[in-house]
């Protein structure tokens, strides 16, 4: 809901580094696939129930993860590096909740529910970036991406805000994630919205 405003703030800090890794000729692939690799700690601290651990690996992720865009503006996204980039966070996005599930069998309903929540809202932020390609809608050229971002209610800010929940409020994870995971419907419900007025239109 607020990425793009985020990002605008953000972005400008991480330009400095982002510079100096393509002079060193690091690539923005590698990046996005150290950031993976801090994903997959951060899911195994969770399993072990060590959350400050967890904490400090998920912002590790999400600070590579948002660099690696910044590196991707400056030297020219490329489609292989997009691609990249949304199969690493979506697998994330997933190990995250069920890692929590290794951690304690008895979260499997309320994270069973928000993860098919979190394939509702990745369906339709796929789908709608093919949609628009498709019918090579005008919208797409006012972002910067190599596809369309579609948003909602739940976005990747609001999703991380969550995940930090689960982890400093564990007690409370089921309540956090039917919450979350309604709101993620919500989104879903949105851009089917979105998209049906602008091929009606």
């Amino acid at each position: 809901m607020i990425d793009a405003k985020l990002n605008k703030i953000i972005q400008p800090i991480l330009i400095p580094l982002a510079q100096k890794l393509i002079k060193f000729n690091i690539k923005a692939n590698y990046i996005t696939f150290i950031g993976f690799l801090f994903g997959i700690c951060c899911t195994f601290f969770i399993t072990q129930a060590m959350f400050i651990a967890a904490i400090l690996f998920l912002f590790l992720n999400r600070l590579f993860d948002g660099l690696d865009g910044v590196m991707a503006r400056i030297s020219g996204p490329t489609d292989l590096g997009a691609f990249y980039d949304i199969i690493c966070d979506f697998i994330f996005y997933s190990a995250f909740p069920l890692a929590f599930v290794i951690l304690d069998i008895n979260n499997s309903y309320h994270i069973g529910f928000l993860l098919l929540s979190f394939v509702a809202t990745q369906s339709t932020f796929l789908t709608s970036a093919w949609i628009i390609e498709k019918n090579k809608i005008d919208i797409v050229k006012t972002q910067k991406k190599s596809f369309f971002y579609s948003g909602g209610i739940t976005e990747g800010f609001e999703t991380i805000i969550c995940f930090v929940m689960m982890l400093i409020f564990y007690e409370f994870i089921n309540y956090i994630s039917y919450i979350f995971g309604i709101l993620c419907w919500i989104t879903f419900i949105m851009r089917i919205i979105f998209i049906k007025k602008l091929l009606d239109s």
